[in-house]
């Protein structure tokens, strides 16, 4: 009988490439690279990099998504908007878009429409880009630009100290003072990833790095905001559920009954040191403008008209910068209450996010709502971009949480060998 040639094992035809879908996946990496990496290192030599850098990583993600898959990309979208926070926050930007008819500075006023109006779509358009799986090599550069941006904003830091004072650009300070704000809030979601990924030593490492960081920003209320943030991802990580709404109704609670803090904190400022008796100032001016103006607490007086009154006079330069009074003074009791509820129902969303992104999450929250509480960037362009890149790194990290369970391998692989029967 002839001798068998065994047949020869051939490999599997190679998978042909797709150019579409290559074109999408580059895309889609420079986009995420662009506001994960590129933005934090950028804002600590530019002014104007989250401005410009923000918009560029969107388009690039919304370009990838239209290539790859446009219909789930329509029906994301679709879907974001027609969710009651995606209206809720829709009818907060257009109640301050209707406050323009009765702003008396409307050309500023629409300028400042325009970018809040530019940075609401690009939050929704950007999430609706990202697909349902996230790749962990896309997602690792969230946690390695925010780490290289902290460690250079540190050496910065040093070297402005060591510079004489009369030799430092003001222009460069202000970007390295903007780029450090940028960096404490992009840590979060870089700290959730690195959490979820049960890489504990190197968050521990990124946490240390930012915390000494924040400390830099010690009177400026960073590292004030930073601690508050810090105390939410402590509350949320003990109990998510309770910890999420508890942050989330005290963040919309100082929003909706923010006209009564001039009457109560007032009073015990005056007993306080000389230290605070310029907030005590701006509280007292708040509290007259409440009751000269009681009408002017449902409507409000129209966008922008606490900057520009400043400027021009008609407010005086102590009033409180905080978010709090610009929204009442200028959105009313009905764009403060928008905003209250899309505040609470953001940081209950994000309590509801996967693993350690709840806590995450809330964090962020709570340290972005206590800056602008205190006074910092409440509507700046650069700043609303940078809200908006956050809030896509969390968006991206929540859907690359997915994990493939491998089947348990059996204890041994080798046949038993057969029994002879007895005699044999």
């Amino acid at each position: 009988m002839p001798e068998r040639v065994p047949s020869m094992i051939r490999p599997n035809a190679p998978t042909p490439l797709d150019p579409a879908a290559s074109s999408a996946l580059l895309l889609r990496r420079i986009g995420f690279a662009t506001l994960a990496l590129a933005l934090p290192l950028a804002s600590l030599v530019s002014r104007r990099a989250a401005v410009v850098l923000a918009p560029i990583g969107v388009v690039l993600l919304v370009i990838a998504a239209l290539i790859e898959n446009p219909s789930e990309f329509g029906d994301n979208l679709k879907s974001s908007l027609s969710g009651f926070a995606g209206l809720t926050l829709l009818a907060l930007v257009a109640w301050a878009v209707l406050s323009l008819v009765w702003s008396p500075y409307t050309g500023s006023a629409s300028e400042k429409a325009a970018n809040l109006f530019l940075a609401v779509v690009l939050g929704f358009a950007g999430a609706a880009a990202l697909p349902e799986r996230m790749r962990a090599s896309n997602l690792n550069l969230a946690a390695l630009g925010t780490g290289l941006a902290a460690l250079l904003a540190l050496g910065l830091l040093l070297t402005e100290a060591l510079t004489p004072a009369g030799s430092r650009a003001a222009n460069e300070a202000g970007s390295v003072e903007r780029g450090v704000s940028v960096v404490l809030i992009m840590s979060w979601p870089a700290l959730a990833w690195l959490l979820s990924r049960e890489r504990g030593l190197t968050a521990l490492g990124l946490a240390l790095v930012v915390g000494l960081l924040a400390l830099t920003r010690f009177e400026d209320g960073e590292a004030a905001a930073m601690l508050f943030g810090a105390i939410a991802f402590g509350v949320v990580s003990a109990n998510r559920r309770f910890g999420a709404r508890l942050v989330g109704g005290v963040c919309a609670g100082l929003m909706l009954l923010a006209p009564l803090l001039p009457f109560l904190l007032a009073p015990l400022l005056r007993l306080s040191p000389n230290a605070f008796s310029t907030v005590a100032v701006g509280l007292d001016i708040w509290a007259d403008i409440i009751s000269s103006r009681p009408i002017q607490l449902i409507t409000g007086h129209g966008l922008d008209t606490v900057l520009r009154g400043r400027i021009t006079g008609a407010l005086p330069l102590e009033v409180p910068t905080t978010i709090l009074f610009e929204t009442w003074y200028e959105l009313g009791l009905v764009g403060a209450t928008t905003a209250a509820l899309a505040l609470y129902f953001a940081i209950s969303a994000a309590g509801r996010m996967p693993g350690a992104l709840a806590a995450g999450g809330v964090a962020a929250y709570a340290t972005a709502f206590s800056l602008a509480a205190l006074g910092f960037a409440s509507f700046q362009t650069w700043w609303l971009m940078t809200l908006t890149a956050v809030a896509l790194l969390f968006t991206a990290i929540a859907r690359g949480q997915y994990r493939t369970e491998r089947p348990v391998a059996p204890l041994s692989r080798r046949p038993k060998a057969p029994t002879l029967p007895a005699g044999q």
